[in-house]
């Protein structure tokens, strides 16, 4: 058979033998389903009924070994046989069995004498009159019979009773297998159960009314009511009488739970079909989709950007490319995330003091052009507060530059706690600071006085020391004269107002031009 080379008409063909293999099934499915649900119930039934049956031979030994425990206590022998010797009361010897054997799981039991007297359970007429209608071989052997009796079946299990091999009577226990019983054996299997006698039904688990009793024995299949059953009949493996037990199955019930299993199938398969054929023309129309997604992500990563893309499953060898180059991407794009991570590092240490974290001289002299040529722009105002401590030489030389470095930490903090988030607050050198504000100078010479305010109330404490400092400030603002040179100019306007600070006594603010406003608060 000659397979075209082409991906599509390749595709195609395995498509329309897929889809003739999946008809197939249908046409077979339909041909069969029919004997496989017959011979699966079938086999259902067989089974149940073989695990009902197995059931009741072990409920009879169990019962058996009751009828021993009962036979072979010596306090049980001794008691009765003083009653039997003596013919007492045998009100004690009732008691004295209710005590040692009442938590036995039976329903009757008797204790006939040797002369068919019920010594035990006397009010059990019926089964007492059962037991002695055996005779005297009960005396010398076990049995087992059942007893169809007013409560329905009960199955009944003998064992004779002596002591030092004198005969001393018999013991009889029973299990009913009545009403009780069978509507638990329907809970656990989910069938029916009968009990027929001379071809009529006098107990069963179903509603029926006395003329749908009637029951033809030997048919496989029985009309009970308005329902067709499958019925198995359950030995009981001892002495029944007339009574036969049965186990039915309805054939609806059974039929149509296995009709929606075939349907169901029969549904799967048709919308496997149509999913083949789906699947098939998505495939078809779709083919080129992932070779076109990987084409253009190869196209952003040449033009050096590393796009974010999911893993998908290793189909085939295209979502195997596709997985490797996205691990590679991935890759690339956590390496350019590191680089931006150690470029930003590099950035902040090149920008940023490292004892105090304010900016240094260097990012004012970068941002400075920015922010004047907005202000040019807005027709606003730039002011600049040049703040520097007083006597700081001589608290280095008295603590040492390890506390005067904390003495510069303290002004960093008072200066970032102070200014508002429009302003910018650098370390220019030394015990120097400068911030950088936008406004006219007067706005600028409160903020200073409020800067100046919190310092002088700041406390640097430690273990031998307690520290209070004052800083002198120079305000000026740029003028638009100063055109390239305003940085330098203003600089140089406040540096000439902190002198006169310094001057005129350290701990105040002197706003540039000194004639016009002096601002002065020393403690």
């Amino acid at each position: 058979m000659h397979i075209p080379r082409t991906y599509r008409t390749r595709l195609i063909t395995y498509i329309g033998v897929l889809t003739t293999f999946l008809v197939g099934i249908l046409v077979l499915t339909y041909g069969s389903s029919r004997e496989l649900v017959l011979d699966e119930a079938h086999n259902r039934l067989v089974g149940l009924a073989q695990q009902l049956q197995g059931q009741i031979h072990a409920d009879g030994a169990d019962l058996v070994e009751r009828a021993h425990m009962v036979r072979d206590n010596a306090n049980f022998q001794e008691y009765l046989f003083i009653a039997i010797s003596l013919n007492t009361d045998t009100a004690a010897l009732r008691e004295q069995y209710a005590r040692q054997f009442g938590w036995l799981q039976i329903d009757r039991s008797v204790v006939l004498s040797p002369t068919g007297r019920a010594i035990i359970g006397p009010q059990h007429r019926d089964l007492a009159k059962a037991v002695a209608k055996r005779g005297r071989s009960l005396t010398s052997r076990d049995s087992q019979f059942y007893l169809d009796g007013s409560g329905g079946l009960e199955m009944v299990v003998t064992a004779p009773v002596s002591y030092r091999t004198q005969p001393l009577g018999v013991v009889a226990v029973t299990k009913r297998l009545g009403t009780e019983w069978m509507a638990s054996v329907r809970r656990a299997t989910g069938g029916e159960l009968l009990l027929v006698k001379n071809g009529s039904i006098v107990a069963s688990t179903l509603n029926l009314d006395p003329a749908e009793r009637t029951f033809a024995a030997g048919a496989e299949r029985q009309m009970l009511g308005r329902n067709v059953y499958l019925v198995q009949g359950v030995n009981l493996g001892a002495d029944a009488g007339d009574s036969n037990l049965y186990f039915a199955l309805s054939q609806a019930e059974l039929t149509g739970r296995l009709i929606k299993q075939r349907d169901l199938m029969l549904v799967i398969a048709i919308f496997g079909a149509l999913g083949v054929l789906l699947v098939g023309s998505l495939m078809l129309s779709n083919f080129s989709t992932p070779i076109a997604r990987l084409t253009a992500m190869i196209q952003e990563v040449g033009e050096g950007r590393f796009p974010q893309f999911s893993r998908i499953p290793e189909r085939d060898e295209v979502g195997y490319l596709w997985n490797h180059f996205a691990e590679m991407v991935k890759s690339l794009r956590e390496k350019q995330e590191e680089l931006q991570v150690v470029h930003e590092q590099l950035e902040k240490q090149a920008t940023t003091d490292a004892l105090t974290g304010l900016y240094n001289r260097r990012y004012l002299y970068d941002i400075f052009p920015r922010l004047w040529n907005e202000a040019q722009r807005q027709q606003n105002r730039l002011s600049v507060i040049l703040v520097d401590l007083d006597l700081f030489k001589t608290i280095n030389d008295r603590h040492g530059h390890l506390i005067g470095d904390k003495v510069l930490v303290m002004l960093a903090r008072v200066l970032s706690q102070t200014c508002r988030v429009s302003d910018f607050a650098f370390r220019m050198g030394g015990e120097e600071f400068l911030v950088l504000t936008q406004g006219d100078v007067d706005g600028a010479a409160v903020l200073a006085e409020k800067i100046r305010t919190v310092l002088e109330f700041s406390v640097l404490t430690g273990d031998d020391y307690t520290i209070r400092v004052t800083a002198s400030f120079g305000v000026a603002r740029a003028e638009e004269q100063d055109g390239t040179k305003a940085l330098n100019q203003l600089l140089a306007r406040a540096d000439k107002a902190l002198y006169s600070a310094k001057q005129g006594g350290r701990n105040q603010v002197v706003v540039w031009p000194m004639p016009r406003l002096v601002v002065s608060n020393r403690s």
